[in-house]
């Protein structure tokens, strides 16, 4: 059995087997060429860094707090696991449809909670606190008494000893903050402070470790694996067993739109006066969904790039004014609406401008060297072209409020929303022309 065959796994990471003598592969190109589970594990430890220390704040009564956004965001975070990794918090799981339609259904949970503030009070916190005791149970179990992995990996010198005690740490540290979640008075405002900056260590270690992972054992590309036949068929086989077809950004633009979606339709009755709708979450987690792409993707508002220490920075800092933004409402409103407003500014305008130079040189050449588009990659281009003009519009919005009427702006966030999901649909099967 090969080296690869022998990979095992403990909860959400997958573990390779004790390193074997003189055994060598590729590593990433640079330290900075973060995996996307490296990527998650880091926000999330951002996340509790950032709510650990404005806990002491909030109990002493300096700061307001807004826990419905606090632990919405928390959901939207666990939803980008399941859909872009398979990692719910029981466990890693083939990327099946059911598991992504759960990923998509968390999201709008928590969305939900984010945007209407108190709409689902005493809920979200219930489900986040249940969610993290349950699973921290199961995945430290497994880690115990699966095979008897935690007691092979600990003898072995090197990462798998760090991943060893990193996994453990985390999963015991997680049961705490789903009682501290569940029971608010299980712990004084200072420790529950204490509990989530060593809880954001732990994540941080626990990144560490699963990058190094990567570094000295990559992931080979797999071949698409043929269909099992399981005895089932139709809608159940479909959503069970056949892997989504869905690549990460596909998955994150079908999550956007998802949520543009969400976002119009509450904004309805909310413009009406029927409940109050959060601005500051509405931006703090649509900031915290672009650091996640500036992190794992190198997306940025001019295209995508080799990510560097510096863009990493630039990821970070926008995911904390977002969480912050989330936890503390009222403090960043003027700062977000122009961070996020020029930022698809220019992502709008870059955009266009990337689609239209080549197109013009395409006309003004002669005809024997103009490229021909089929049909599908026509449509799809006119998509990405109304995206960019409807993502300006947003944009521009942002930096002068009031500048167009609230029901253009719901329709813009509509059909954008909209466009979205049709854009991640089509680039399933077709990629961009340009």
């Amino acid at each position: 059995m090969s080296h690869e065959e022998r990979t095992e796994y403990t909860g959400a990471y997958t573990i390779p087997p004790p390193p074997l003598k003189n055994l060598k592969g590729p590593v990433l190109d640079s330290p900075c060429d973060l995996t996307l589970g490296t990527v998650i594990l880091i926000v999330f430890g951002i996340f509790m860094l950032l709510f650990g220390l404005l806990t002491f704040l909030i109990h002493a009564g300096l700061l307001p707090y807004n826990p419905d956004s606090t632990f919405g965001l928390l959901l939207v975070l666990l939803s980008i696991q399941m859909i872009t990794l398979g990692k719910t918090p029981f466990g890693t799981f083939r990327r099946t449809w059911i598991v992504i339609i759960l990923g998509f259904s968390t999201a709008l949970l928590g969305t939900s909670a984010c945007f209407i503030p108190g709409f689902l009070a005493g809920i979200i916190p219930e489900l986040v606190g249940c969610l993290m005791i349950s699973g921290g149970v199961v995945l430290f179990m497994n880690l115990l008494f699966s095979e008897g992995r935690a007691r092979q990996w600990i003898r072995t010198p090197g990462i798998l000893q760090h991943l060893t005690v990193a996994c453990g740490f985390v999963y015991l540290t997680e049961i705490l903050f789903g009682f501290l979640v569940l029971f608010p008075g299980f712990l004084p405002g200072i420790f529950a402070g204490l509990l989530m900056l060593v809880l954001s260590a732990g994540l941080f270690y626990l990144a560490w470790c699963i990058q190094t992972l990567s570094q000295e054992y990559p992931p080979k590309e797999r071949d698409p694996e043929p269909s099992e036949d399981k005895g089932t068929a139709g809608i159940v086989g479909f959503l069970f067993y056949q892997e989504a077809s869905l690549s990460i950004p596909v998955s994150f633009i079908l999550l956007l739109g998802i949520i543009f979606i969400e976002c119009a339709i509450i904004l309805i009755p909310a413009d009406k006066g029927y409940y109050l709708f959060s601005r500051d979450s509405q931006f703090g987690l649509l900031m915290v969904i672009m650091a996640v792409q500036v992190l794992a993707l190198g997306k940025t508002p001019f295209g995508v790039y080799k990510r560097s220490w510096f863009l990493i920075g630039i990821g970070i800092l926008i995911a904390l004014l977002g969480m912050y933004s989330c936890i503390v409402p009222g403090l960043l409103s003027g700062w977000m609406l122009r961070i996020l407003g020029f930022w698809n500014l220019l992502t709008g305008s870059t955009g266009l401008g990337k689609i239209g130079i080549p197109v013009l040189q395409s006309h003004r050449s002669s005809p024997d060297t103009q490229v021909s588009l089929s049909k599908g990659k026509k449509k799809l281009l006119w998509i990405v072209i109304v995206l960019h003009l409807l993502t300006m519009g947003f944009g521009m919005n942002l930096i002068i409020p009031g500048l167009i009427p609230p029901p253009i702006v719901l329709a813009n966030l509509f059909i954008l929303g909209i466009l979205m999901i049709r854009l991640g649909s089509l680039l399933r099967t077709i990629p961009l022309p340009l």
